[in-house]
C-alpha cells in the first residue's frame, strides 16, 4: 500500500467481513476460515529476483496489514491498514518436501487471534537452486480466492519484469479505495434496484435454511473426495459448451445442480430447491484489481422439469445465473438482515457448487504448479470444480458434513456424478429430458 495519512483511519467492518468476525467470536480457538495457497516452482530461478517480486507484491497488498481493534463496550471491531504489520518474507531452506508439507499444514491448523496476531504469512521455501515453493496463508476475513489469485499472477508478472529489466503494470489499488467503492454502491440507486430484485426472488421461493454460528459442530472436519478428470472429459465438456452456446463453467454448474437435487432431496427432488453459488463480485473498477474479501454467495433455485430437454435446461439455468450476477453486488449478509436474520445466525450455504476457471500464474523460465491448500469453511455438501479457462486440467473436490451425510460414500458420489455428466454431454443427449438421464 502507498503509506498515506489514510493508514491511521479506523473504519467499520464490511458486510462481507461480519460473518467471519462472528465466527471468530464464537469459535476463537478453531482455525475454520484459513485460506492458504502454494506455488511449486521448478526450473532455473533467480532467487534474488523472486524475493524482490515477493517483497513488492506484499508491499502492494494492503489487506496483509489490516489491524482489528475492539472499541470499548462494543462487540464489533474497527479496522485499519497498519504498515508496521506488513508481513516479512520468511526464507526457509529444506531438503525434504515432507518436512515442508508438515510445516505448512501445521501453520494452516494453528489457531489465529484476529485481534493480536498477524493475519498473513508468506514463506519462500528453497529445496534446491531449481526447486522452490511459495506459501501464502491468510485469514478469510481479509481475502478471498480471487484475491489470492491476483497476488499469484502479480508475483509472476513482477518476477518476469525483474528478469527482463522491464517496468511492470500499475500496482494494486489501495484497500481504502476498495472500501470507498463499496460504500458508493451501498448508497446508490443500483443497490436499491438490486435489493428489490432479491426481495422478489426470495419471496417467490422456498424458505432458506438458517445456521447458528455458535453450534458446537461448526467447522467440523468433512468427508472428502477429490479427483482429476481425464482430458477427454474436458474435450467433451468444451464440445457440449459450443453446441449449447453456454460457457463451460455455467454448463458444468447447471448439470451438477440437477444431479445434486436428485441425490440430496429424495422425494422432494421435483420441487424447487436452493443451490448456493459463489460469485466473484468484482464488477467495480477498483475491486477488479485489489486483493480483498469481495466474494458473495447467492441462492440459485433449481427445479428440473420432467420433460425439459438437456439443452433447454442448461440455457434456462445459464440465463438465471446471468440475472443473479447482474444483481450480485448486493451482499448476502444484507439480504439476510432484510429477511429478519439476527446476530449469531446466517444462511446455511448448502448444497454449494463452486466452479473456478483460473489459469495458473506463468513464471518465466520455470514450471509452476498451483495448489489450494485451504479455502475456509464449508456447510453441508459442497462441490468445487477447478480448471484452466479452456476447461483443461479439471479437478473436482466433494466435501460432505458427516453429521448430515454419514451414510454417503463421497467417492461413489463422484463416480455417479461423472457418469451422469458424461451421459448428458453426449451429442445425442442434448434433446433428451434431463429427468431421463438422471434416472438411468
Amino acid at each position: 500500500m502507498l503509506e498515506t495519512v489514510q493508514s491511521v483511519r479506523w473504519l467499520p467492518l464490511t458486510p462481507a467481513q461480519f460473518d467471519f468476525w462472528e465466527e471468530f467470536s464464537f469459535h476463537p480457538h478453531q482455525p475454520v476460515s484459513t485460506v492458504a495457497h502454494r506455488i511449486t516452482l521448478r526450473g532455473e530461478l533467480d532467487e534474488p529476483g523472486l524475493l524482490a517480486a515477493l517483497e513488492q507484491v506484499v508491499a502492494e497488498t494492503d489487506v496483509f496489514t489490516i489491524q482489528f481493534q475492539l472499541p470499548d463496550n462494543d462487540d464489533l471491531p474497527l479496522q485499519r491498514c497498519n504498515p508496521q504489520l506488513r508481513p516479512r518474507i520468511r526464507l526457509i531452506e529444506l531438503k525434504q518436501t515432507d518436512v515442508a508439507e508438515s510445516m505448512m499444514q501445521a501453520d494452516i491448523e494453528r489457531q489465529l487471534n484476529l485481534l493480536s496476531q498477524p493475519l498473513a504469512v508468506i514463506w519462500l521455501i528453497r529445496f534446491s537452486s531449481t526447486h522452490y515453493t511459495v506459501y501464502i496463508r491468510a485469514h478469510h476475513i481479509i481475502i478471498d480466492g480471487f484475491g489470492m489469485a491476483l497476488i499469484e499472477h502479480r508475483l509472476a508478472e513482477l518476477y518476469r519484469a525483474h528478469l527482463q529489466k522491464a517496468t511492470a503494470s500499475q500496482p494494486f489499488h489501495a484497500f481504502y479505495d476498495f472500501l470507498a467503492e463499496e460504500q458508493q454502491y451501498a448508497s446508490s440507486e443500483k443497490s436499491r434496484q438490486d435489493a428489490e430484485y432479491w426481495r422478489r426472488y426470495v419471496t417467490d421461493a422456498p424458505s432458506l435454511p438458517v445456521l447458528q454460528k455458535g453450534g458446537e459442530d461448526y467447522g467440523a472436519e468433512c468427508l472428502h473426495s477429490e479427483a482429476v478428470l481425464p482430458e477427454h472429459f474436458s474435450q467433451q465438456l468444451s464440445a457440449f459448451s459450443e453446441r449449447c452456446g453456454t460457457g463451460w463453467p455455467d454448463l458444468l454448474l447447471a448439470l451438477s445442480a440437477a444431479w445434486l437435487t436428485f441425490q440430496l432431496y429424495g422425494e422432494n427432488k421435483a420441487e424447487v430447491q436452493p443451490i448456493w453459488v459463489p460469485v466473484m463480485n468484482r464488477r467495480g473498477m477498483v475491486a477488479a484489481s485489489v486483493p480483498a474479501l469481495a466474494v458473495n454467495i447467492l441462492p440459485l433455485f433449481i427445479q428440473v422439469e420432467p420433460q425439459e430437454k438437456v439443452v433447454d435446461y442448461v440455457k434456462r439455468i445459464a440465463k438465471t445465473l446471468r440475472d443473479l450476477r447482474a444483481h450480485g453486488r448486493y451482499r448476502i449478509e444484507i439480504l439476510a438482515a432484510d429477511q429478519g436474520l439476527g446476530k449469531g445466525t446466517r444462511y446455511f450455504f448448502s448444497p454449494l457448487i463452486n466452479v473456478l476457471p483460473f489459469d495458473p500464474p506463468l513464471f518465466a523460465g520455470c514450471e509452476a504448479e498451483r495448489e489450494v491448500m485451504a479455502s475456509g469453511p464449508g456447510d453441508g455438501f459442497n462441490i468445487t470444480w477447478r480448471g484452466r479457462t479452456d476447461a483443461s486440467e479439471l479437478h473436482i473436490d466433494i466435501d460432505a458434513d458427516p453429521a448430515m451425510y454419514a451414510s454417503l460414500n463421497v467417492e461413489e458420489m463422484f463416480t455417479h456424478l461423472r457418469s451422469f455428466l458424461s451421459r448428458a454431454m453426449m451429442p445425442e443427449a442434448g434433446q433428451q429430458p434431463v429427468y431421463q438421464l438422471l434416472n438411468q
